[in-house]
């Protein structure tokens, strides 16, 4: 027995396949779409960046939808899941003890052969208890990468609930943010609403008077119209994106519409924002964690592999009371036992498991290529939001100067106009540019603020690392490496 305890001291030093390395990916030293509003930090605060909108409602919003979102729940539950067949792979790396009590009623042939310590022809009893044991001697490493794989891709599940939670903060503020602007632009189309019937009231007035026509008394009357009939189309959009949110907080649409009418419009940005260096997403962007994890998942499998082609040692052994009357069972005489190993080698095969070898290369290989081209797509995603970021802010603040000249410009047309010194047309056309102009501040505002929730996203904010999944509050059993410096490190 010596020998074999040796050999199982010496079982966790002996794994073949490779060793898993986190690649480098060679990530640029800067943001190429860094603009005035940008700030370069290393170390920027992005778990709770909804509170830069100091918004009090879209706080509440985003508490709810975390206690309430069912994909973050399902997303908790895949968790459970592959925390259970983490739990299947390593059990493995002990011993398999199973118990038994069997009875038997047996008859031996009377043209059989001979057979000692039966009695030939008449029936028999066959009274048992005891215990069965395996373990299999881990030579090569097979169950040991297997729980490498396993707790690789237990820790990329973790991820993708931390990538759902940034998804569904991301997707409640922007439908926070679309509900608050689909609201801002009709307040615009009810103050031109307001705007176009004192038109009608002083065009009506002067045509009494002789001054106007009722040919533009009855232009005043279409434009209020085609005014008002825009009133629908935002409303039919409201609430579909009302009803939207409702189903990202994980409940029916209730009272929202109610609780939405409050609040102080679109929130606003801060003037500047950070957002670290380009390699700082690796770690903070779930989905790229995940997939760096399915590598290593994928390496380990190699392993798994690979020790399938070489000899499986496994002791096993019985120990049993038997008898053939029930009430000698529990005599120490009736013991029987018997222990040793056995060692097993597919040694023919037809290539099946050299094949199986090739095939796990195979996926390893996609799983880098998957990694490095999603790091690609996150710095993409990066720099289109940093400039749609800056950009959309310049829009808005280009458009706030106009508002302001086109809403002066309206007083004058006004002014004039009643003075008999300009003409309908003019005035028509000036109260359209007021209304086109604040129709697209207030989208442009909306913009602003949906770039930088989308700049969030695309940084990968909205996690905090010290946050474990529900499930953990209660059970202290989970994989290494769960921070997000952890895996670094490993």
């Amino acid at each position: 027995m010596i020998p074999l305890l040796l050999i199982a001291g010496l079982a966790s030093s002996c794994k073949v396949g490779p060793n898993y390395e986190q690649p480098d990916l060679n990530m640029p030293d800067a943001w190429a779409e860094a603009r005035p509003l940008i700030e370069t930090d290393d170390t920027p605060d992005l778990e709770n960046w909804w509170l830069v909108f100091n918004d009090p409602i879209l706080n509440d919003l985003i508490l709810e939808a975390e206690s309430n979102n069912l994909t973050l729940l399902v997303a908790v539950a895949r968790i459970d899941e592959y925390r259970a067949r983490y739990g299947i792979a390593s059990a493995d790396l002990y011993p398999d003890i199973t118990s038994f009590g069997a009875y038997r009623r047996n008859r031996v042939s009377d043209t059989d052969f001979d057979q000692s310590g039966y009695s030939v022809g008449g029936p028999f009893n066959n009274w048992g208890i005891g215990l069965d044991a395996s373990w299999e001697i881990d030579l090569f490493g097979r169950i040991a990468r297997s729980v490498e794989a396993a707790t690789a891709d237990w820790e990329g599940i973790i991820d993708d609930w931390r990538g759902v939670m940034v998804t569904m903060r991301a997707d409640v503020a922007s439908s926070y943010i679309n509900i608050r602007t689909l609201q801002g632009r009709r307040d615009v189309v009810l103050k031109n609403l307001d705007s176009s019937r004192k038109l009608i009231k002083l065009t009506s007035s002067m045509e009494d008077s002789g001054t106007s026509s009722m040919l533009q008394v009855y232009q005043a009357t279409a434009q209020q119209q085609q005014f008002e009939a825009q009133l629908p189309r935002i409303d039919i959009q409201l609430a579909k994106e009302i009803n939207n949110l409702a189903v990202l907080l994980g409940r029916n649409q209730g009272d929202l519409a109610e609780l939405l009418g409050e609040g102080d419009g679109i929130p606003v940005p801060p003037g500047a924002v950070s957002v670290g260096i380009p390699a700082d997403i690796i770690r903070r962007r779930p989905d790229l964690r995940s997939s760096e994890r399915a590598l290593a998942a994928a390496t380990a499998r190699i392993g798994v592999a690979e020790a399938m082609m070489y000899p499986r040692l496994k002791l096993a052994g019985t120990f049993a009371f038997t008898a053939s009357n029930f009430s000698d069972v529990w005599q120490w005489s009736s013991q029987t036992y018997s222990a040793g190993p056995s060692i097993t080698w597919d040694v023919f095969n037809g290539g099946r498991l050299e094949s199986a070898v090739k095939e796990a290369e195979a996926v390893t290989k996609i799983a880098l290529l998957n990694y490095k081209q999603q790091a690609l797509v996150a710095i993409a995603e990066v720099e289109a939001t940093l400039a749609g970021f800056a950009l959309s802010a310049r829009e808005r603040d280009i458009l706030t100067v106009g508002v302001n000249a086109g809403n002066k410009a309206l007083h004058l047309a006004t002014l004039q106009y009643s003075a008999g010194t300009l003409d309908f047309i003019t005035l028509l056309t000036a109260q359209q540019q007021v209304l086109m102009l604040e129709d697209e501040l207030v989208q442009a505002k909306g913009l602003c603020a949906e770039m930088l929730i989308e700049l969030y996203r695309a940084l990968g904010g909205g996690w905090d690392p010290e946050q474990l999944p529900p499930s953990f509050e209660s059970d202290a059993k989970e994989p290494p490496d769960m921070t997000a410096s952890g895996k670094e490190s490993a």
